[in-house]
């Protein structure tokens, strides 16, 4: 049996466009030549696009609207809030000589420790990244520097873009490299939101039905870290329970909550928050085990924990009980 190419949805869209040339939706761009025809392609160098994908002849816009529903959709997978910009973002489809498709390019902003990060991801018709640039920034220089983009090549939406364990970052730059890690993993969550289907996942045996059993899921990793705390003993697997709780808050939004369901992006907010803050959390725990800096760090997600549970929940929870 042949297997479905990755891109089967966008080479559609893609030879529906180029057949038109021009629709409501979207319009065709020289490489390199920019033909400044439309205020988004003014904004938008050629030469962006060229470098990212030299060898292609022409470049079709496509711009999307994001719904309510993908907005949820692409925020859970990224563990963060989109921007503004971020709601009507514009793919440009490469093409070759042949106009037959050879991926898209999409230029997203994300938010630094300094101030906004500017770049661009180019992904191939495998639904792999194959380039990712820095433009703008407030950042230490490397955060742009080839040696640090090229890791990301390669890579799909099956991975992780976690400093500490699938991305190294810059020395001493480790919240502005985790920052850079949202560029391309906006294009992928965006990219299979609204053109592709994602790749097939085996459900695991003890997925969770309901909050309450994905709770009882995460007290056990809970205790887990909690004994590590207290013995200083066994910290492998208090860093993999670490990395599962991170993977137990993802399912979070699935559900919905017992008391005030209809504070919604509160809801999402603290999901996201503890989200973050274990991701982090696991990386400092492999690398520095019990220190000053991983006991605050726990401290804080379980103060998160708690004032979400309390705000969520109608029953109790104690998480440092014995």
């Amino acid at each position: 049996m042949r297997q479905t190419h990755p891109l089967l949805s966008l080479i559609s869209l893609c030879i529906l466009i180029t057949i038109w040339q021009v629709d409501t939706a979207g319009s065709m761009v020289g490489a390199p030549q920019w033909s400044g025809r439309r205020k988004n392609e003014k904004t938008i160098p050629a030469k962006k696009l060229a470098t990212i994908f030299p060898k292609a002849k022409k470049f079709v816009t496509k711009n999307v609207a994001l719904t309510p529903e993908k907005v949820a959709s692409i925020e859970k997978e990224i563990g963060a809030k989109l921007g503004s910009k971020d709601l009507k973002p514009t793919f440009y489809i490469a093409l070759n000589e042949d106009k037959k498709p050879m991926g898209l390019v999409l230029f997203v902003t994300v938010k630094g420790p300094n101030g906004a990060i500017d770049g661009g991801v180019g992904l191939d018709m495998n639904g792999k990244i194959i380039k990712v640039e820095v433009y703008k920034h407030k950042e230490a220089s490397g955060i742009a520097g080839e040696k640090f983009l090229k890791q990301f090549i390669g890579k799909g939406i099956e991975d992780k873009f976690l400093v500490g364990e699938d991305v190294k970052s810059i020395a001493g730059q480790e919240k502005a490299s985790q920052a850079v890690t949202l560029i391309p993993k906006k294009m992928l969550a965006m990219s299979y939101a609204l053109f592709l289907k994602k790749p097939e996942t085996t459900v695991a045996e003890d997925e969770p039905y309901d909050l309450t059993e994905l709770m009882q899921l995460m007290q056990g990793d809970y205790d887990i870290i909690r004994d590590y705390f207290q013995t200083e003993k066994n910290k492998e697997p208090a860093v993999e329970a670490a990395k599962q709780l991170g993977e137990y808050v993802k399912l979070i939004g699935d559900f919905e909550p017992s008391k005030n369901a209809e504070q919604r992006d509160e809801y999402t907010y603290f999901q996201q928050k503890v989200h973050s803050a274990l991701q982090q959390f696991a990386v400092a725990l492999e690398k520095e085990g019990i220190s000053d800096h991983t006991k605050e760090q726990w401290q804080d997600i379980l103060d998160l924990v708690n004032k979400a549970h309390l705000r969520f929940s109608d029953r109790s929870i104690d998480l440092d009980e014995d």
